[in-house]
């Protein structure tokens, strides 16, 4: 008869070590019992990994061998000892829950982390999370998608200074709420303009004018002179918006 060996963690109860114990002695098996590290669920059953080794007469038989075959198995995500227990019919419904709390938070978790390895790769490239919760009360009513755009690039560039619903003298999609100031000069509106322009279809953008020139997506043109900065543009970009939302969510890995 093969030779049969049993490990127990303290505080395993005597129950569960007993049905271990038989079910290695009934079915000719080596049964070895080990903890589960860096769940804490609170439960002796939970602490137990209970696998099948030299098997050298029969099948295991019973639930235990259900268990030790699905440990064995290819799978997606890591395998908890507590899973095999469970898988047994062994764990209660306490260190069951237990068992779907830490995985929760082990989602949480690497949720947490590709976030932070997202803000990284902006920061690195001088950008910002694009959904920061900028407060936009100040640009009147304009249309959503024209919020949305505003949100977008004064989050990632860090600008709030914004004008949204405003009078002008001339013709303007200002007093429809079809458009937006975003006040910044030199190298920075370089990269809002060209941001808002790769990402025109997704934010419904109609034109851009920046430092006295104008691009509707066929490439930039040269405007009059009207005589001053603002009136210029050299002191904002002005993104103008289609009468209707664009068509999805803006890319910042277009964006410089």
């Amino acid at each position: 008869m093969p030779r049969h060996r049993h490990r127990a963690q303290a505080g395993l109860g005597p129950g569960l070590r007993h049905v271990a114990t038989a079910a290695a002695v009934a079915s000719g098996t080596l049964a070895v019992v080990t903890p589960v590290t860096g769940l804490g669920l609170g439960s002796a059953e939970a602490d137990l990994r209970l696998a099948a080794q030299d098997v050298s007469e029969g099948d295991l038989g019973s639930p235990f061998a259900e268990a030790a075959a699905a440990a064995d198995a290819p799978r997606s995500a890591p395998v908890f000892g507590a899973e095999i227990v469970r898988d047994a019919g062994l764990l209660d419904p306490a260190a069951d829950a237990s068992l779907a709390a830490a995985r929760k938070a082990q989602g949480l978790a690497q949720e947490a982390a590709e976030q932070a390895r997202a803000a990284a790769e902006l920061a690195a490239r001088g950008l910002n999370d694009p959904s920061c919760g900028l407060d936009l009360d100040d640009l009147g009513r304009v249309k959503d998608w024209v919020s949305d755009a505003a949100e977008f690039l004064g989050c990632a560039y860090g600008e709030t200074d914004l004008i949204g619903v405003a009078n002008r003298a001339n013709a303007s999609d200002h007093p429809t709420g079809h458009a937006l100031d975003i006040m910044v000069r030199g190298q920075k509106g370089d990269r809002i303009a060209d941001c808002a322009l790769a990402n025109a279809d997704e934010l419904g953008v109609k034109y851009v004018i920046w430092e006295q020139r104008m691009n509707d997506g066929s490439g930039w043109s040269t405007m009059e002179d009207r005589g001053g900065d603002t009136a210029n543009h050299y002191d904002h970009v002005h993104i103008s918006f289609d009468k209707r939302a664009g068509s999805g969510e803006p890319d910042l890995g277009r964006c410089a």
